[in-house]
């Protein structure tokens, strides 16, 4: 699929980070519709694992009240259903991209976090 170079006119393959015409540096970003629905979506790291997924989230306030016993779980719910907003809003991240990356490394681990407690309940239960 061929797009259109905004300096030059020249047709330019989706994928390229530079007019062949001109030069001119094209900066692929994402429909905002599809960033629009990733951010509306909940996090399942952090259900799974609130305290880490705040912190790397960078959301350092609710990492301090998902410490508090009884906030932990309101801030559990929150970050579920707003932190990838929150995250993006307030991160400081530099480009959409080192978002989306961390957001799969967080996810990634609360799911090995996850696994890990299992297999650790198997062990447990076996030995018994």
């Amino acid at each position: 699929m061929k797009n259109a170079c905004q300096s030059c006119k020249a047709g330019v393959d989706a994928w390229n980070e530079r007019c062949g015409g001109c030069g001119f540096t094209i900066v692929l970003e994402p429909d905002e519709k599809i960033r629009a629905r990733y951010l509306r979506g909940p996090s399942l790291g952090a259900l799974m694992w609130t305290q880490g997924w705040t912190f790397g989230s960078r959301l350092y306030v609710w990492f301090l009240i998902s410490l508090i016993p009884v906030a932990g779980f309101v801030a559990l719910f929150a970050c579920l259903l707003f932190g990838r907003r929150w995250s993006w809003k307030y991160g400081g991240w530099t480009d959409w991209e080192e978002f989306r990356s961390r957001m799969r490394l967080l996810d990634a681990i609360a799911l090995l976090w996850i696994l890990g407690l299992f297999v650790g309940w198997l062990l447990l239960r076996k030995g018994s």
